[in-house]
C-alpha cells in the first residue's frame, strides 16, 4: 500500500501567525466565528478604545481635532484652504457611528493622521506616539486652543505642515 506524502511544517502556512486586519475581524464576528486576539498591554488597549467620528472630507489628511465645533469654524476653513483641499476632520465620538484610529486608516486610506494636541493624540496613541499609524504618516500639531491665541503656535502650524508634506495633500 503506497505511503501517502508528509506535509512539510516548514512549507505549511500557519493561520496563526498572521495577523488579522480590522475589516477581517469584523466579518468574521459578523459570521458568529470567535477570532484569537493576543493580549496587550493596558496602555495600548486603553488607546485602542478611543474612537473618531469621521466628517466630511476628501484625501488622504485626517485632522484630529477636540470636538465637531472645532472643525467648523474660521480657524478650520483656514487650515483646510493652507493644505490646498478638504482634509476630513474627525473627533473623539463613542456613539454610533465611531470608528477606530487604525480602521480609519485601512479603510479610508488616509495617508497622513494629525492631531492637535499631545494630549489628543494620547487618546489614540499609547506611550510616545510613533512616526506611524499603520500605513498613515503621524504628526502632532499644536492644540487648537494654542492656535486661537498664539501667532507663534499658528507659525509652528504652519512649519509642522511643510515638514510632514501635508501641504497640497488635503
Amino acid at each position: 500500500m503506497p505511503r501517502r506524502p508528509q506535509k512539510n511544517p516548514k512549507t505549511m502556512p500557519n493561520p496563526a501567525t498572521r495577523m488579522l486586519s480590522n475589516r477581517q475581524q469584523a466579518y468574521l464576528r459578523a459570521m458568529d466565528i470567535t477570532v484569537w486576539n493576543p493580549r496587550r498591554s493596558a496602555a495600548s488597549a486603553k488607546a485602542d478604545t478611543a474612537l473618531l467620528k469621521l466628517g466630511p472630507g476628501s484625501g488622504g489628511v485626517l485632522l484630529v481635532c477636540d470636538a465637531d465645533h472645532e472643525s467648523a469654524g474660521r480657524l478650520a476653513n483656514d487650515i483646510d484652504r493652507s493644505l490646498g483641499g478638504s482634509p476630513v476632520w474627525a473627533w473623539p465620538f463613542d456613539g454610533e457611528g465611531a470608528i477606530g484610529l487604525d480602521s480609519a486608516v485601512e479603510e479610508q486610506l488616509f495617508t497622513t493622521v494629525a492631531f492637535f494636541g499631545q494630549e489628543l493624540a494620547r487618546q489614540f496613541i499609547a506611550g510616545q506616539p510613533p512616526a506611524h499609524v499603520r500605513t498613515a504618516k503621524l504628526v502632532v500639531l499644536p492644540a487648537m486652543q494654542d492656535l486661537h491665541a498664539s501667532a507663534a503656535a499658528r507659525r509652528a502650524l504652519w512649519a509642522s505642515f511643510c515638514r510632514s508634506g501635508m501641504i497640497g495633500k488635503g
